[in-house]
């Protein structure tokens, strides 16, 4: 099975920061800038050995104009970790990819509202805590997602 994390969002409403903090707090780094590749994201931090290696796309495709089937024409990840703009260029190219692909998407969207819900935009003053419930909403999916599909 192949495990799609998808963040979307309008342009500059946190999805990098989202996925910078899923990595930083399961893989116990403390990344000030968040890069393309490889990253070992920790299911349980008390059983380090349960773990996923995924690969993370912080930058959307729509931003970058490099689409998934290009970016992954020779080698697809079993776990991918991909940033998204809501309704950009590449959006449905994203979305194709992954469904061709079989992967199982776990989809998020930070909505474009200034509000208190955890998947709103975030400022200074509740930064900590909405990545602190994003990162343990999307680690609560995950586990089900991997129990319920009997995968451990």
């Amino acid at each position: 099975m192949k495990i799609a994390i998808v963040i979307e969002g309008e342009q500059n409403s946190g999805k990098t920061s989202t996925i910078k903090e899923l990595v930083n707090r399961q893989s116990n780094k403390n990344n000030s800038v968040m890069r393309r590749g490889w990253q070992r994201i920790f299911l349980n931090s008390q059983f380090r050995y349960l773990n996923l290696e995924a690969y993370c796309v912080p930058a959307s495709p729509s931003e970058t104009n490099i689409k998934l089937s290009d970016r992954f024409d020779k080698w697809m990840p079993d776990v991918l970790i991909l940033a998204e703009q809501l309704n950009g260029q590449h959006y449905p190219n994203t979305y194709s990819f992954l469904t061709l692909n079989n992967y199982a998407i776990l989809r998020y969207t930070i909505f474009n509202l200034d509000g208190n819900a955890d998947w709103e935009r975030f400022n200074k003053s509740n930064k900590s805590i909405k990545l602190t419930n994003r990162v343990n909403s999307i680690i609560t999916d995950l586990r089900f997602l991997i129990t319920s599909n009997n995968l451990i």
